[in-house]
Protein backbone atom coordinates (compact mmCIF):
# COMPACT_ATOMS: atom_id res chain seq x y z
CA UNK A 1 0.00 0.00 0.00
CA UNK A 2 1.30 3.65 -0.56
CA UNK A 3 2.89 5.53 2.21
CA UNK A 4 0.86 8.79 3.56
CA UNK A 5 3.86 11.04 2.47
CA UNK A 6 4.06 8.87 -0.96
CA UNK A 7 0.30 9.89 -0.88
CA UNK A 8 0.98 13.62 -0.20
CA UNK A 9 4.04 13.82 -2.04
CA UNK A 10 2.25 12.91 -5.37
CA UNK A 11 -0.80 15.15 -4.95
CA UNK A 12 1.38 17.92 -4.65
CA UNK A 13 2.97 16.58 -8.08
CA UNK A 14 -0.64 17.29 -9.23
CA UNK A 15 -0.96 20.24 -7.88
CA UNK A 16 2.23 21.71 -9.60
CA UNK A 17 0.92 20.00 -12.96
CA UNK A 18 -1.92 21.63 -12.87
CA UNK A 19 -0.58 24.83 -12.00
CA UNK A 20 1.72 24.43 -14.90
CA UNK A 21 -0.69 22.87 -17.64
CA UNK A 22 -4.09 24.77 -16.52
CA UNK A 23 -4.02 26.46 -19.78
CA UNK A 24 -5.01 23.12 -21.42
CA UNK A 25 -8.58 23.24 -19.93
CA UNK A 26 -9.19 26.52 -19.68
CA UNK A 27 -7.91 27.75 -23.15
CA UNK A 28 -10.64 28.59 -26.22
CA UNK A 29 -11.39 26.30 -29.48
CA UNK A 30 -9.39 27.30 -32.10
CA UNK A 31 -9.13 25.76 -35.57
CA UNK A 32 -5.98 23.73 -36.77
CA UNK A 33 -4.10 25.10 -39.48
CA UNK A 34 -3.56 23.85 -42.71
CA UNK A 35 -1.15 21.40 -42.76
CA UNK A 36 0.19 17.52 -42.15
CA UNK A 37 0.17 17.05 -38.32
CA UNK A 38 1.13 13.52 -36.61
CA UNK A 39 -0.69 12.56 -33.28
CA UNK A 40 1.74 12.11 -30.11
CA UNK A 41 1.60 7.99 -28.93
CA UNK A 42 -1.92 7.35 -31.30
CA UNK A 43 -0.45 6.11 -34.49
CA UNK A 44 -2.07 8.61 -37.09
CA UNK A 45 -1.37 11.46 -39.57
CA UNK A 46 -3.31 14.31 -40.23
CA UNK A 47 -3.78 16.33 -43.34
CA UNK A 48 -5.52 19.16 -42.91
CA UNK A 49 -6.77 21.37 -46.53
CA UNK A 50 -9.96 23.91 -46.47
CA UNK A 51 -12.63 22.04 -45.51
CA UNK A 52 -11.20 18.76 -45.40
CA UNK A 53 -9.07 16.52 -43.13
CA UNK A 54 -7.68 13.27 -44.05
CA UNK A 55 -6.82 10.55 -41.59
CA UNK A 56 -4.18 7.97 -41.70
CA UNK A 57 -3.05 5.05 -39.93
CA UNK A 58 0.42 5.02 -38.94
CA UNK A 59 2.09 1.73 -37.90
CA UNK A 60 5.64 1.41 -37.91
CA UNK A 61 6.65 1.91 -41.72
CA UNK A 62 3.05 1.08 -43.32
CA UNK A 63 0.48 3.61 -43.65
CA UNK A 64 -3.05 3.32 -44.36
CA UNK A 65 -6.23 6.51 -45.55
CA UNK A 66 -8.19 5.48 -42.50
CA UNK A 67 -11.17 8.14 -43.03
CA UNK A 68 -12.07 12.21 -44.49
CA UNK A 69 -14.21 14.23 -42.78
CA UNK A 70 -15.25 18.49 -43.07
CA UNK A 71 -14.06 20.47 -39.64
CA UNK A 72 -17.74 20.10 -38.51
CA UNK A 73 -17.64 16.17 -39.02
CA UNK A 74 -13.82 16.09 -37.14
CA UNK A 75 -15.16 18.26 -34.37
CA UNK A 76 -18.24 16.14 -33.57
CA UNK A 77 -16.17 12.93 -33.24
CA UNK A 78 -13.39 14.75 -31.98
CA UNK A 79 -13.53 17.71 -29.98
CA UNK A 80 -12.13 20.85 -30.61
CA UNK A 81 -8.35 22.25 -30.79
CA UNK A 82 -6.35 24.59 -28.91
CA UNK A 83 -2.63 25.29 -28.96
CA UNK A 84 -0.23 24.23 -26.42
CA UNK A 85 2.02 27.93 -26.54
CA UNK A 86 1.58 31.27 -29.24
CA UNK A 87 5.32 29.71 -30.51
CA UNK A 88 5.74 28.93 -33.84
CA UNK A 89 5.68 25.57 -34.34
CA UNK A 90 4.30 24.56 -31.40
CA UNK A 91 2.70 21.64 -31.13
CA UNK A 92 -1.58 21.48 -30.30
CA UNK A 93 -3.93 19.63 -28.17
CA UNK A 94 -7.29 18.40 -28.57
CA UNK A 95 -9.45 19.79 -25.68
CA UNK A 96 -10.74 17.58 -22.64
CA UNK A 97 -9.26 14.09 -24.57
CA UNK A 98 -5.33 15.59 -24.50
CA UNK A 99 -4.45 13.92 -27.58
CA UNK A 100 -1.43 16.39 -28.87
CA UNK A 101 -0.17 16.67 -32.39
CA UNK A 102 2.94 18.29 -33.79
CA UNK A 103 3.55 19.79 -37.29
CA UNK A 104 5.47 17.72 -40.71
CA UNK A 105 6.82 19.43 -43.50
CA UNK A 106 5.23 17.27 -45.60
CA UNK A 107 3.30 13.67 -45.93
CA UNK A 108 5.34 10.93 -44.80
CA UNK A 109 5.98 8.84 -48.19
CA UNK A 110 4.42 5.72 -46.72
CA UNK A 111 0.84 8.15 -46.31
CA UNK A 112 1.64 9.69 -50.05
CA UNK A 113 1.64 6.64 -51.61
CA UNK A 114 -0.55 4.52 -49.65
CA UNK A 115 -2.83 2.72 -51.79
CA UNK A 116 -6.68 2.79 -51.56
CA UNK A 117 -7.29 -0.81 -52.76
CA UNK A 118 -8.35 -3.15 -50.16
CA UNK A 119 -5.84 -5.73 -49.71
CA UNK A 120 -7.81 -9.10 -48.51
CA UNK A 121 -4.73 -11.15 -47.83
CA UNK A 122 -5.65 -12.73 -44.50
CA UNK A 123 -2.22 -13.34 -43.32
CA UNK A 124 -1.27 -9.52 -43.96
CA UNK A 125 -4.47 -8.19 -42.32
CA UNK A 126 -3.66 -10.60 -39.39
CA UNK A 127 -0.02 -9.51 -38.96
CA UNK A 128 -1.21 -5.38 -39.11
CA UNK A 129 -3.99 -6.25 -36.67
CA UNK A 130 -1.59 -7.97 -34.01
CA UNK A 131 0.71 -5.43 -34.10
CA UNK A 132 -1.74 -2.38 -33.90
CA UNK A 133 -2.55 -4.06 -30.67
CA UNK A 134 1.19 -4.77 -29.67
CA UNK A 135 1.75 -1.33 -30.13
CA UNK A 136 -1.09 0.78 -29.18
CA UNK A 137 -3.70 -1.40 -26.38
CA UNK A 138 -2.54 -0.35 -22.99
CA UNK A 139 -4.26 -3.55 -20.65
CA UNK A 140 -2.70 -7.15 -21.53
CA UNK A 141 -1.12 -7.63 -18.32
CA UNK A 142 -4.45 -6.13 -16.40
CA UNK A 143 -6.34 -8.72 -18.87
CA UNK A 144 -4.15 -11.66 -17.77
CA UNK A 145 -3.54 -11.68 -22.35
CA UNK A 146 -0.15 -13.14 -22.82
CA UNK A 147 -0.45 -10.98 -26.98
CA UNK A 148 2.81 -12.92 -28.16
CA UNK A 149 1.24 -16.66 -26.96
CA UNK A 150 -2.24 -15.30 -29.23
CA UNK A 151 0.57 -15.04 -31.96
CA UNK A 152 1.99 -18.25 -32.07
CA UNK A 153 -2.07 -19.64 -31.47
CA UNK A 154 -4.06 -18.29 -34.01
CA UNK A 155 -1.64 -17.10 -36.41
CA UNK A 156 -0.99 -20.37 -38.17
CA UNK A 157 -5.02 -20.64 -38.23
CA UNK A 158 -5.09 -18.02 -40.70
CA UNK A 159 -2.17 -18.97 -42.69
CA UNK A 160 -4.06 -21.98 -43.42
CA UNK A 161 -6.75 -20.26 -45.08
CA UNK A 162 -6.61 -19.65 -48.73
CA UNK A 163 -6.28 -15.97 -50.08
CA UNK A 164 -10.17 -15.20 -50.22
CA UNK A 165 -10.76 -16.60 -47.17
CA UNK A 166 -12.56 -15.23 -44.24
CA UNK A 167 -10.20 -14.79 -41.16
CA UNK A 168 -13.20 -12.46 -39.25
CA UNK A 169 -14.23 -15.46 -37.06
CA UNK A 170 -10.32 -15.99 -35.87
CA UNK A 171 -9.39 -12.61 -35.54
CA UNK A 172 -13.19 -12.45 -33.17
CA UNK A 173 -11.68 -15.20 -31.18
CA UNK A 174 -8.30 -13.92 -30.31
CA UNK A 175 -10.03 -10.38 -29.16
CA UNK A 176 -12.71 -11.83 -27.12
CA UNK A 177 -10.02 -12.90 -24.99
CA UNK A 178 -9.28 -9.67 -23.81
CA UNK A 179 -12.77 -9.08 -22.56
CA UNK A 180 -12.98 -5.46 -22.77
CA UNK A 181 -16.16 -3.96 -24.08
CA UNK A 182 -14.23 -0.83 -25.73
CA UNK A 183 -12.48 -3.72 -28.52
CA UNK A 184 -14.51 -3.67 -31.75
CA UNK A 185 -14.03 -5.58 -34.76
CA UNK A 186 -16.36 -4.71 -38.28
CA UNK A 187 -16.19 -5.51 -41.42
CA UNK A 188 -19.25 -3.03 -42.37
CA UNK A 189 -21.58 -5.77 -42.11
CA UNK A 190 -20.53 -7.98 -39.17
CA UNK A 191 -18.99 -6.74 -35.38
CA UNK A 192 -17.12 -8.72 -33.23
CA UNK A 193 -17.57 -6.96 -29.44
CA UNK A 194 -17.26 -7.92 -25.85
CA UNK A 195 -20.38 -7.70 -23.79
CA UNK A 196 -20.06 -7.48 -19.53
CA UNK A 197 -23.22 -7.45 -18.26
CA UNK A 198 -23.98 -8.23 -14.25
CA UNK A 199 -25.78 -11.22 -13.96
CA UNK A 200 -29.20 -10.05 -14.19
CA UNK A 201 -32.17 -12.01 -15.65
CA UNK A 202 -36.14 -12.06 -15.86
CA UNK A 203 -38.36 -14.25 -17.51
CA UNK A 204 -39.44 -13.23 -20.89
CA UNK A 205 -42.13 -14.42 -23.39
CA UNK A 206 -39.40 -17.02 -24.58
CA UNK A 207 -37.35 -17.95 -21.65
CA UNK A 208 -34.80 -15.68 -19.50
CA UNK A 209 -33.56 -12.68 -21.20
CA UNK A 210 -30.51 -10.25 -19.80
CA UNK A 211 -31.23 -7.50 -19.05
CA UNK A 212 -29.06 -4.10 -19.72
CA UNK A 213 -29.14 -0.42 -19.29
CA UNK A 214 -31.83 0.32 -21.93
CA UNK A 215 -34.19 -2.12 -19.62
CA UNK A 216 -33.15 -0.94 -16.86
CA UNK A 217 -33.69 3.26 -17.86
CA UNK A 218 -37.33 3.04 -18.76
CA UNK A 219 -37.71 0.88 -15.60
CA UNK A 220 -36.43 3.37 -13.22
CA UNK A 221 -37.84 5.98 -14.31
CA UNK A 222 -41.78 3.98 -13.97
CA UNK A 223 -40.38 3.64 -10.41
CA UNK A 224 -39.32 7.57 -9.93
CA UNK A 225 -42.54 8.29 -11.80
CA UNK A 226 -44.85 6.17 -9.85
CA UNK A 227 -46.98 5.54 -5.94
CA UNK A 228 -43.79 3.87 -4.87
CA UNK A 229 -41.48 6.95 -5.69
CA UNK A 230 -38.87 8.29 -3.35
CA UNK A 231 -39.43 11.42 -5.02
CA UNK A 232 -41.67 14.27 -3.40
CA UNK A 233 -43.61 14.45 -6.72
CA UNK A 234 -43.02 12.53 -9.88
CA UNK A 235 -39.72 12.64 -11.56
CA UNK A 236 -39.45 15.71 -13.96
CA UNK A 237 -37.76 14.68 -17.36
CA UNK A 238 -35.05 17.06 -19.66
CA UNK A 239 -32.20 17.54 -21.46
CA UNK A 240 -34.24 15.18 -24.40
CA UNK A 241 -35.01 12.40 -21.67
CA UNK A 242 -31.57 11.64 -20.60
CA UNK A 243 -31.62 13.29 -17.46
CA UNK A 244 -34.42 12.87 -14.37
CA UNK A 245 -34.85 14.46 -11.14
CA UNK A 246 -36.86 15.80 -7.97
CA UNK A 247 -36.73 16.53 -4.18
CA UNK A 248 -36.63 13.62 -2.53
CA UNK A 249 -39.25 12.60 0.20
CA UNK A 250 -37.72 14.36 3.68
CA UNK A 251 -37.73 10.78 6.21
CA UNK A 252 -39.54 12.12 8.93
CA UNK A 253 -42.98 12.91 7.29
CA UNK A 254 -43.61 15.48 10.16
CA UNK A 255 -41.21 18.31 9.19
CA UNK A 256 -42.30 18.58 5.53
CA UNK A 257 -40.78 21.73 5.58
CA UNK A 258 -36.93 21.06 6.13
CA UNK A 259 -34.43 21.24 3.30
CA UNK A 260 -34.70 17.92 1.35
CA UNK A 261 -32.17 16.27 -0.78
CA UNK A 262 -32.32 16.10 -4.58
CA UNK A 263 -31.83 13.49 -6.66
CA UNK A 264 -30.73 13.33 -10.80
CA UNK A 265 -30.49 10.37 -12.88
CA UNK A 266 -28.51 10.88 -15.48
CA UNK A 267 -28.27 8.24 -18.55
CA UNK A 268 -25.84 9.00 -20.68
CA UNK A 269 -22.60 11.70 -21.12
CA UNK A 270 -24.26 12.59 -24.33
CA UNK A 271 -27.21 13.58 -26.63
CA UNK A 272 -28.66 15.97 -24.07
CA UNK A 273 -30.50 17.76 -27.15
CA UNK A 274 -32.74 16.53 -29.74
CA UNK A 275 -31.44 14.85 -32.84
CA UNK A 276 -27.80 15.37 -31.48
CA UNK A 277 -25.43 12.68 -32.25
CA UNK A 278 -21.49 12.81 -33.21
CA UNK A 279 -22.00 15.39 -36.72
CA UNK A 280 -22.95 17.76 -33.87
CA UNK A 281 -19.71 19.85 -32.88
CA UNK A 282 -19.11 18.85 -29.53
CA UNK A 283 -19.21 22.00 -27.79
CA UNK A 284 -22.84 22.52 -28.66
CA UNK A 285 -23.51 19.34 -27.18
CA UNK A 286 -21.92 20.05 -24.00
CA UNK A 287 -23.94 23.20 -24.25
CA UNK A 288 -27.22 21.17 -24.32
CA UNK A 289 -25.54 19.13 -21.22
CA UNK A 290 -25.00 22.62 -19.31
CA UNK A 291 -28.40 23.53 -20.34
CA UNK A 292 -30.22 20.71 -18.39
CA UNK A 293 -28.18 20.75 -15.54
CA UNK A 294 -28.85 24.57 -15.04
CA UNK A 295 -32.25 23.56 -14.84
CA UNK A 296 -31.99 20.68 -12.25
CA UNK A 297 -29.71 22.49 -10.30
CA UNK A 298 -32.44 25.63 -10.39
CA UNK A 299 -34.82 23.51 -9.60
CA UNK A 300 -33.10 22.04 -6.60
CA UNK A 301 -31.83 25.31 -5.13
CA UNK A 302 -31.39 24.96 -1.24
CA UNK A 303 -31.45 21.32 -0.68
CA UNK A 304 -28.86 20.15 1.37
CA UNK A 305 -27.14 17.21 -0.02
CA UNK A 306 -28.12 15.43 -3.81
CA UNK A 307 -28.07 11.81 -4.96
CA UNK A 308 -26.59 11.72 -8.31
CA UNK A 309 -27.47 8.50 -10.03
CA UNK A 310 -25.10 7.05 -12.65
CA UNK A 311 -26.03 3.22 -12.15
CA UNK A 312 -27.43 2.88 -15.20
CA UNK A 313 -25.31 5.47 -18.23
CA UNK A 314 -23.51 3.88 -20.76
CA UNK A 315 -21.36 7.17 -21.31
CA UNK A 316 -20.11 9.46 -24.05
CA UNK A 317 -18.11 12.46 -23.69
CA UNK A 318 -15.72 13.49 -20.97
CA UNK A 319 -16.11 16.88 -22.04
CA UNK A 320 -19.76 16.59 -20.31
CA UNK A 321 -18.81 14.48 -17.27
CA UNK A 322 -16.72 17.68 -16.77
CA UNK A 323 -19.74 19.68 -17.54
CA UNK A 324 -22.02 18.23 -15.01
CA UNK A 325 -19.63 17.96 -12.42
CA UNK A 326 -18.67 21.64 -12.64
CA UNK A 327 -22.36 22.27 -11.68
CA UNK A 328 -21.00 20.95 -8.58
CA UNK A 329 -18.24 22.90 -7.37
CA UNK A 330 -17.60 26.65 -7.32
CA UNK A 331 -13.68 26.08 -7.25
CA UNK A 332 -11.49 24.16 -9.66
CA UNK A 333 -10.72 20.77 -8.70
CA UNK A 334 -7.92 17.86 -9.94
CA UNK A 335 -9.95 15.10 -11.81
CA UNK A 336 -7.89 13.03 -13.50
CA UNK A 337 -4.72 12.57 -16.11
CA UNK A 338 -4.68 10.18 -18.88
CA UNK A 339 -1.45 9.14 -20.66
CA UNK A 340 -1.60 7.78 -24.12
CA UNK A 341 0.13 3.76 -23.99
CA UNK A 342 2.73 3.24 -27.30
CA UNK A 343 4.90 0.18 -27.28
CA UNK A 344 8.59 1.19 -26.08
CA UNK A 345 7.63 5.17 -25.95
CA UNK A 346 6.94 7.23 -23.68
CA UNK A 347 4.37 9.87 -23.56
CA UNK A 348 3.18 13.37 -21.69
CA UNK A 349 0.07 13.02 -19.66
CA UNK A 350 -2.94 14.97 -19.95
CA UNK A 351 -3.97 17.06 -17.08
CA UNK A 352 -7.83 17.53 -16.92
CA UNK A 353 -9.54 19.23 -13.50
CA UNK A 354 -13.47 19.95 -12.75
CA UNK A 355 -14.27 24.07 -13.41
CA UNK A 356 -17.19 25.61 -12.08
CA UNK A 357 -20.44 26.12 -14.46
CA UNK A 358 -20.10 29.31 -15.74
CA UNK A 359 -23.94 29.79 -14.76
CA UNK A 360 -26.02 28.11 -11.70
CA UNK A 361 -23.92 25.49 -8.94
CA UNK A 362 -24.65 23.21 -6.42
CA UNK A 363 -21.97 22.79 -4.57
CA UNK A 364 -23.36 20.54 -1.66
CA UNK A 365 -22.86 17.05 -0.46
CA UNK A 366 -23.00 14.26 -3.02
CA UNK A 367 -23.77 10.88 -2.93
CA UNK A 368 -22.97 8.74 -6.36
CA UNK A 369 -24.96 5.84 -7.26
CA UNK A 370 -22.92 3.60 -9.22
CA UNK A 371 -23.15 -0.15 -10.84
CA UNK A 372 -21.69 -2.36 -13.56
CA UNK A 373 -23.61 -0.64 -16.51
CA UNK A 374 -21.63 2.75 -15.51
CA UNK A 375 -19.27 2.72 -18.49
CA UNK A 376 -16.72 4.84 -19.94
CA UNK A 377 -17.43 8.78 -19.59
CA UNK A 378 -19.94 7.65 -16.56
CA UNK A 379 -16.80 6.63 -15.10
CA UNK A 380 -14.64 9.22 -15.68
CA UNK A 381 -17.66 11.29 -14.55
CA UNK A 382 -17.42 9.05 -11.71
CA UNK A 383 -13.98 10.27 -10.81
CA UNK A 384 -14.73 13.74 -11.34
CA UNK A 385 -17.49 13.86 -8.60
CA UNK A 386 -15.27 11.91 -6.75
CA UNK A 387 -12.76 14.86 -6.75
CA UNK A 388 -15.21 17.46 -5.06
CA UNK A 389 -14.66 17.71 -1.02
CA UNK A 390 -17.64 16.06 0.11
CA UNK A 391 -18.80 12.78 -2.24
CA UNK A 392 -19.45 9.28 -1.38
CA UNK A 393 -20.29 6.62 -3.82
CA UNK A 394 -22.24 4.00 -3.18
CA UNK A 395 -23.38 0.59 -5.17
CA UNK A 396 -21.16 -1.64 -7.11
CA UNK A 397 -17.68 -0.89 -8.81
CA UNK A 398 -18.12 0.81 -12.42
CA UNK A 399 -17.05 -1.20 -15.69
CA UNK A 400 -13.49 -0.30 -16.05
CA UNK A 401 -13.37 0.62 -19.37
CA UNK A 402 -12.54 4.44 -19.07
CA UNK A 403 -10.12 4.69 -22.19
CA UNK A 404 -11.75 6.09 -25.10
CA UNK A 405 -12.00 3.95 -28.09
CA UNK A 406 -8.68 4.31 -30.34
CA UNK A 407 -10.52 3.64 -33.69
CA UNK A 408 -7.94 1.99 -36.28
CA UNK A 409 -8.31 0.54 -40.02
CA UNK A 410 -7.05 -2.47 -41.50
CA UNK A 411 -5.45 -3.11 -45.13
CA UNK A 412 -8.73 -4.87 -46.37
CA UNK A 413 -11.30 -2.19 -45.09
CA UNK A 414 -12.32 -3.24 -41.75
CA UNK A 415 -12.64 -1.30 -38.80
CA UNK A 416 -11.19 -2.17 -35.19
CA UNK A 417 -11.26 -0.08 -31.90
CA UNK A 418 -8.80 -0.67 -28.76
CA UNK A 419 -8.12 0.96 -25.27
CA UNK A 420 -4.92 2.73 -25.62
CA UNK A 421 -5.56 5.53 -22.64
CA UNK A 422 -4.54 4.59 -19.06
CA UNK A 423 -6.59 7.47 -16.46
CA UNK A 424 -5.45 8.09 -12.95
CA UNK A 425 -6.96 9.67 -10.52
CA UNK A 426 -4.95 12.25 -8.71
CA UNK A 427 -3.51 9.71 -6.32
CA UNK A 428 -2.15 7.91 -8.91
CA UNK A 429 -4.73 4.70 -8.93
CA UNK A 430 -5.52 3.30 -12.32
CA UNK A 431 -9.13 1.83 -12.17
CA UNK A 432 -9.25 0.43 -16.23
CA UNK A 433 -10.64 -3.08 -16.11
CA UNK A 434 -11.31 -3.22 -12.18
CA UNK A 435 -13.79 -0.07 -12.15
CA UNK A 436 -14.21 2.43 -9.92
CA UNK A 437 -14.81 1.00 -6.48
CA UNK A 438 -17.27 2.60 -4.34
CA UNK A 439 -17.00 3.63 -0.65
CA UNK A 440 -20.38 1.72 0.61
CA UNK A 441 -20.47 -1.84 -1.52
CA UNK A 442 -24.16 -3.00 -2.14
CA UNK A 443 -24.57 -6.40 -4.35
CA UNK A 444 -26.54 -5.94 -7.75
CA UNK A 445 -30.22 -6.49 -7.25
CA UNK A 446 -32.17 -9.03 -8.72
CA UNK A 447 -34.31 -8.73 -11.22
CA UNK A 448 -37.41 -10.11 -9.97
CA UNK A 449 -36.72 -7.98 -6.58
CA UNK A 450 -39.23 -5.75 -6.01
CA UNK A 451 -38.44 -1.77 -7.01
CA UNK A 452 -38.08 -0.89 -3.95
CA UNK A 453 -35.39 -2.81 -3.48
CA UNK A 454 -34.10 -3.15 -7.37
CA UNK A 455 -34.23 0.91 -7.77
CA UNK A 456 -34.80 2.32 -4.14
CA UNK A 457 -32.46 0.68 -1.77
CA UNK A 458 -29.07 2.46 -2.78
CA UNK A 459 -31.34 5.79 -2.88
CA UNK A 460 -32.22 5.24 0.60
CA UNK A 461 -28.65 4.25 1.24
CA UNK A 462 -27.30 7.49 0.35
CA UNK A 463 -30.11 9.64 1.87
CA UNK A 464 -28.43 8.29 5.55
CA UNK A 465 -24.86 8.80 4.45
CA UNK A 466 -25.33 12.23 2.86
CA UNK A 467 -26.41 12.90 6.13
CA UNK A 468 -23.00 11.84 7.97
CA UNK A 469 -21.33 13.97 5.04
CA UNK A 470 -19.55 17.42 6.10
CA UNK A 471 -20.85 20.72 4.35
CA UNK A 472 -18.98 20.97 0.79
CA UNK A 473 -16.27 23.51 0.97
Amino acid sequence: MMSLQCQIAKLLTWLLLFACTGSFAATSKQTLPAGVWRTQGYGSVFQVEPGRITLYDVLGAQCLPQSRMTPAQFSGGYGDWARNSPDAGSPWHLMVSGMTVEPLSQLPPACANASQKPDRDPLRNFDYLWQTFDTHYAFFAAHGVNWDAVREKYRPRVAALPKDGDPFPIFADMLALLADTHVRLSDGKRIAHVKKFPVATQVGPHGPVLLDDHYLQPALVAYLKGPGSPLANPAKGTGNGVVWYGRLKPKDASRQADASYGYVAIFSMDRFGKGENEAIPLDTRVQSANAALDEVVGALAGVKGIVVDLRYNGGGEDAIALAIAGHFTKVPRPAWSKRAYEKNQTHPAFYMKVQPNSGRTLPVPIAVLTSDFTVSAAETATMALRALPSTIQIGQPTRGVLSDRLEKILPNGWTLSLSNEIYMNPRGTVFEVNGVPPDIVTKFPASTAPDEQRFGRDIFIAIDKLDQLPPAQ
